[in-house]
């Protein structure tokens, strides 16, 4: 059992369905819905009813679901205390830029990045 499994557990229960889930957890819904599987056999229950139609948590499911979304805010927590003891803006930051703005805002703005936040890796996107 890791956190990605535990993701996919709480996508699954938020959705109500295990291909919008899976879209949500950017993996296919057959990767999706065999590390449930691998899961429900770990634990040695069953988490979801399954039917061509619907899915929907067993009593069981819930109980692990809940536990499962308080474990990952305390991981997501343990992340964001470990990178701002790095300091401000560390890491990666995606960029979306629209490209008639680009050539004018990014020959200041990058330099003036990097000079502030050196530890900070800009990411642009021009799209």
């Amino acid at each position: 059992m890791n956190t990605r499994d535990l993701r996919y557990l709480v996508a699954v229960a938020e959705r109500a369905h295990f291909g919008r889930a899976a879209q949500d957890c950017n993996v296919s819904q057959p990767t999706l819905s065999t590390q449930i599987r691998k899961l429900e056999e770990y634990l040695g229950t069953t988490l979801f009813e399954r039917n061509a139609k619907s899915v929907s948590l067993t009593p069981a499911g819930h109980d692990v679901v809940k536990r499962a979304r308080h474990i990952l805010a305390e991981v997501d927590g343990l992340m964001t205390a470990a990178r701002v003891s790095h300091g401000p803006l560390t890491g990666i930051l995606n960029l979306g830029i629209i490209p008639t703005l680009a050539p004018y805002f990014l020959p200041w703005f990058i330099p003036l990045t990097k000079l502030r936040y050196p530890r900070l890796q800009l990411v642009v996107h021009e799209d």
